[in-house]
């Protein structure tokens, strides 16, 4: 697997001073029954338990093919808990991937190594185990080219963090499948066990249709477990497929450690079974909206939204004279804009006017119309 976050220096310094060997964690894998498809969508939530957590290891939870391929997830970092989304490039592209928006502590930088690409990384937010996080990344057209957002929701806060969008040159670089969801320790460190927990896995067709990631295949990189590999003095500490505490169901990975056993065999195939027919995510509340004469014949038009709602795609806003009759309409599909200038016709003026606004979320479901004041 890539490890984004490892220089070349680093890496010899590791090497010269022993790491290098045969005692890494076994990588495995969760692929689910979605590669028939394509998607615009993808959706895991994860959870490192307080034992499963080991420094130097990558739990990611989204993993996707195509003419965007990449991969999200969290990490167990020296620096701190970690979160990362990277994007390879294709031969298609037709220009370098660039990052249009960086949320809070977000920070992009071009990678090497297995292939290349645009990675992001955020050290501030912070994870914590024991608790639940949901990782969304949607891409949608923007003329030639395809955007990718990245999203990030705790369930300790119930709050949602816009990460990171990229700019991928290239037309319907859809998700390609099946998702994969991996546990990897990129330092050798397999003496320490590490697990993985992944529940409520969505792809989203490109027509709208949702798919429950119901089922799932386990594996381990069986190559890496032979004499003279990374993975070769722990080949036998693995283990995988469903387990169940008080929140429900949940597919799990565990890596590593001297008392691992294997209660499943490699590879072999797991499911939860689903009733759900969409996420259900609280949708997007705007919480508050204003509308300010500017410069000109313009006028400012601001919105929050609440932060335990789910994050905005897009934006629509309508003006509308005393009969109530619109005389102006703006669509913006951009998930991170909360203002805009509008600049209206001629001979009208903002004060002649109301404003209301409404959002669509990132899993499309529209908020309430809320008159800007």
């Amino acid at each position: 697997m890539l490890k984004p976050l490892l220089t070349t220096a680093t890496l010899s310094l590791f090497t010269l001073s022993g790491f290098a060997g045969e005692n890494a964690a076994p990588s495995s894998h969760m692929v689910y029954n979605d590669a028939s498809f394509d998607g615009d969508i993808l959706i895991n939530e994860v959870r490192v338990p307080k034992n499963g957590e080991a420094m130097y290891t990558y739990y990611e939870a989204l993993g996707w093919g195509g003419k965007a391929g990449g991969y999200a997830g969290i990490q167990a970092h020296p620096k701190a808990h970690n979160y990362i989304f990277s994007i390879w490039d294709h031969k298609e592209h037709t220009a370098p991937i660039k990052a249009v928006y960086h949320g809070p502590g977000t920070l992009t930088e071009n990678f090497g190594g297995e292939g290349t690409g645009l990675k992001s990384w955020n050290f501030e937010l912070g994870w914590d185990t024991d608790v639940w996080y949901t990782l969304v990344s949607r891409c949608w057209p923007v003329d030639d080219h395809t955007l990718y957002g990245y999203w990030v929701r705790s369930s300790k806060s119930n709050e949602w963090t816009h990460m990171v969008t990229m700019d991928v040159a290239t037309k319907g670089a859809y998700f390609k499948g099946g998702n994969d969801s991996f546990i990897e320790d990129w330092l050798e460190t397999g003496k320490k066990a590490r697990t993985t927990h992944i529940r409520n896995g969505w792809k989203r067709k490109p027509t709208g249709e949702w798919h429950a990631f119901g089922k799932a295949r386990y594996s381990v990189n069986s190559w890496d477990l032979v004499e003279g590999k990374r993975s070769f003095n722990f080949k036998t500490n693995w283990n995988g497929g469903v387990a169940k505490d008080k929140t429900g169901e949940f597919y799990f990975m565990t890596s590593g450690g001297a008392d691992t056993q294997a209660t499943a065999t490699n590879p072999s195939s797991h499911s939860i079974k689903r009733s759900e027919t969409k996420p259900g995510y609280a949708p997007a509340k705007i919480l508050s909206a204003s509308a300010k004469s500017a410069e000109g014949n313009t006028v400012n038009i601001e919105w929050k939204l609440d932060p335990k709602s789910a994050p905005q795609f897009s934006i629509e806003i309508a003006a509308k004279n005393k009969a109530g009759t619109v005389v102006l309409e703006k669509l913006i599909s951009s998930p991170h804009t909360r203002s805009v200038t509008l600049e209206l016709p001629k001979g009208m003026a903002a004060s002649s006017l109301s404003f209301e606004i409404r959002c669509r979320d990132i899993f499309d479901n529209e908020s309430k119309m809320v008159k800007a004041k």
